[in-house]
């Protein structure tokens, strides 16, 4: 008789192993309590599906670009910088993968960097896939840290990688400061790393991935160029309000389940109320990018900026400014 038969707590522990080797969902589902406390049950919904069904395309070689355009707090980092890497390197057994992950700020992906480490250090995933591989000790930091199969995942910012880094995954991860949005010099600068420096540095032109996930912050950012230019990314857009009109469908057979105007994206984790008490604060404008997905009202980015001048009431030293707004 074997052990996992004898003992169904073992026989369990197996399926669970063998259901989070076949999927990425089921693997963020079992490996959540490793980062989240108690008090932070995990709270699944369709989107997070999505995304990991969008990602395990990737690690097939099915999409080698791959563009998410998604509200903040939606599970984006965790997901896609965080237990992606650790899913393929363990799970999928492909422990030689190189990624490196960037973001406006170097401290953000360090932030994913640490707690990707942390869910591979865990007794939870050493039981299960330990034997595939280890971390090496004489490289083991938070910006970066290797396998001993030649694997390893480097934290950066935009701008920041140095000359001779690359990698089999190139995970942009809000490209953008959001109070940055408006400055076009601080956008044109990210458009260039993002043309001229990320295609150079891949491992492999024709095999490895490049994943932006980001909030819309403007017309002209990265996504918009990216769709601008029709750079040949598959474009997974889940606004955080249903618009049937510009419901998202994508090659490999996704198409936005919800049906209804105002269908909300996450309504276990993410209430009507609370919706609509951050739009009352945020604004029209930052609605339209961060939530919608479409960096303009419908009324049009015109209109939406004159809304913001009614909204700002300029005291005595600003009001010079308002020419900057």
């Amino acid at each position: 008789m074997s052990a996992a038969l004898a003992d169904p707590a073992l026989g369990l522990s197996e399926l669970d192993r063998l259901d989070a080797e076949d999927s990425l969902g089921a693997f963020v589902r079992q490996g959540w309590h490793i980062l989240e406390p108690p008090s932070r049950p995990f709270v699944g919904g369709w989107h997070i599906d999505a995304i990991c069904e969008h990602l395990e395309a990737v690690t097939a070689g099915q999409i080698l670009r791959l563009l998410i355009n998604i509200p903040p707090g939606a599970m984006k980092s965790l997901t896609c910088n965080v237990f992606w890497p650790a899913w393929e390197w363990g799970p999928r057994n492909l422990p030689h993968n190189r990624y490196v992950g960037a973001s406006y700020s170097e401290a953000l992906t360090i932030r994913d960097n640490l707690r990707c480490r942390r869910l591979i250090e865990s007794e939870w995933y050493r039981v299960k896939w330990g034997d595939r591989f280890e971390l090496t000790g004489d490289q083991n930091s938070k910006i970066k840290f290797e396998t001993d199969r030649t694997g390893w995942k480097i934290a950066t910012s935009v701008g920041g990688l140095g000359t001779g880094e690359r990698g089999d995954r190139f995970v942009i991860d809000d490209p953008h400061n959001v109070k940055d949005g408006e400055s076009e010099a601080r956008r044109a600068s990210t458009i260039l790393w993002f043309n001229e420096v990320v295609p150079t540095r891949l491992n492999d032109p024709g095999k490895s991935a490049i994943v932006v996930i980001m909030q819309r912050v403007h017309e002209r950012d990265v996504s918009g160029e990216i769709l601008a230019r029709e750079l040949g990314y598959e474009h997974l857009m889940l606004p955080m309000e249903f618009e049937p009109d510009r419901a998202c469908r994508t090659r490999i057979g996704f198409a936005d389940p919800r049906t209804k105007e105002g269908d909300l994206l996450w309504p276990e984790r993410m209430p009507a109320e609370i919706v609509a008490r951050d739009k009352l604060v945020m604004g029209d404008y930052a609605v339209a990018g961060q939530f919608q997905q479409r960096p303009s009202p419908r009324g049009g980015p015109v209109q939406a900026r004159l809304a913001a001048l009614v909204r700002y009431r300029p005291g005595p030293r600003d009001a010079q400014d308002l020419r900057l707004v």
